[in-house]
């Protein structure tokens, strides 16, 4: 659901998930990985009886974060956050710890789906994104490139 919970995605971005976070795993070709965080997310999921729902949860990716100065400034290049500084997690439905969502990256809406749990009081959410998808591509450096599939790791409050 929730998963949509989102974010980013852009390309984009994760492991150890906090209150109101966003990581994505990127993996390399031909080797290698590297994670992009960001605690640059607004928004909540709210719990509706077995359900779970979130709208409008925004991103900011212009602080996207992979640990190393020149790759965060070539990820922020492909997700030309000039114009696109945010991505949105437009809408999520989840239960059972599955759901579907829209979301929103550089002006392209597309459907994803992941799973979700509950930690406490905040929703943790994990689905996959294809870069293709959001016109996101070419991306390479000294002969390593980043795989088409990232996998996005978002945290929320939940309220009920």
């Amino acid at each position: 659901m929730l998963r949509g919970s989102l974010f980013f995605l852009s390309l984009l971005f994760v492991s150890a998930v906090f209150a109101q976070s966003a990581i994505v795993d990127v993996s390399l070709t031909p080797a290698g990985s590297f994670k992009a965080k960001t605690s640059e997310v607004k928004g909540a999921a709210i719990r509706k009886g077995k359900m779970v729902e979130a709208q409008n949860v925004v991103v900011g990716l212009k602080k996207l974060d992979t640990g190393i100065g020149v790759r965060d400034q070539h990820t922020r290049k492909h997700l030309d956050v000039d114009h696109f500084p945010e991505a949105i997690l437009v809408s999520a439905k989840g239960e059972n710890g599955k759901g579907e969502g829209v979301i929103k990256i550089k002006g392209i809406e597309q459907k994803i789906s992941g799973t979700y749990k509950i930690e406490g009081s905040n929703l943790v959410a994990e689905f996959p994104l294809k870069l293709s998808d959001f016109k996101i591509s070419g991306i390479k450096y000294m002969g390593v490139g980043v795989e088409d599939e990232v996998h996005l790791t978002v945290s929320l409050p939940l309220k009920n």
